[in-house]
């Protein structure tokens, strides 16, 4: 598996050379598992350490933000076509899960637990910005998740990217302002990490949906029918 450190370094040498979508899902799954498991036993060694609000809210909020990042990569990698956009994907499930699970390492570091999957749990008050969960910075809403789920081919690359660049952006606001604010040096350096890699990813997918969106308009046909849904961008 290629590291985080080799993906941005070949991102910025040639953003289109990507490596091409697994062949099959079931292997990618397995590895995804995998880069869990290695993320946690990365995460969770080492002393216990200084913690704070930010530290803490920054684990439950980010951890629910990358949870819905790993689904819609899922869509992409199940119904998409093109090969660079599926790298992408398989990017986001491989490095995120590792994230996850360095996260979840964390977390027990703090004596603390990740809490329960809600909606309307208050979120971002530890950056002094409180919202409901679901209204974090660059989620994807229950729509725009349905229309990803039900696009295909190059609709589904062109919304995976669409909805990636906004996810990407809304996190690295987060991600940013834990690499400066949080008390556990090890939360500074994976928010740190977080905002330096998504911030490479979002060129990429800038550059992408350049080039199937050209390639999409060239072959489209005319008439009021032919229409992309392409969601705007929240943050």
């Amino acid at each position: 598996m290629v590291s985080p450190e080799q993906a941005v370094n070949d991102a910025e040498v040639d953003p289109t050379n990507r490596r091409p979508g697994a062949s099959a899902i079931a292997l990618i799954i397995a590895f995804i598992f995998l880069g869990g498991a290695i993320g946690y036993l990365v995460g969770v060694k080492g002393s216990k350490t200084a913690t704070s609000a930010v530290d803490v809210g920054f684990l439950a909020d980010m951890s629910d933000h990358h949870d819905q990042a790993v689904q819609m990569a899922l869509m992409e990698l199940a119904h998409g076509q093109d090969r660079t956009v599926k790298g992408f994907a398989q990017d986001v499930l491989l490095f995120q899960r590792s994230e996850l699970g360095e996260m979840k390492a964390l977390f027990d570091n703090h004596d603390t637990t990740r809490p329960e999957y809600d909606t309307q749990r208050s979120a971002m008050a530890w950056m002094g910005m409180p919202t409901a969960m679901q209204s974090m910075p660059g989620l994807a809403t229950t729509e725009e998740l349905a229309q990803l789920d039900a696009a295909r081919g190059t609709q589904s690359d062109l919304l995976f990217l669409s909805l990636m660049s906004a996810h990407h952006e809304g996190g690295l606001h987060m991600a940013q302002y834990a690499a400066e604010h949080s008390a556990d040096p090890r939360v500074r350096e994976l928010a740190a990490r977080m905002a330096k890699y998504q911030a490479v990813e979002v060129q990429e997918y800038k550059m992408a949906q350049e080039r199937l969106g050209a390639s999409a308009g060239a072959n489209a046909v005319s008439g009021p029918d032919r229409v992309l849904p392409m969601p705007g961008m929240a943050h």
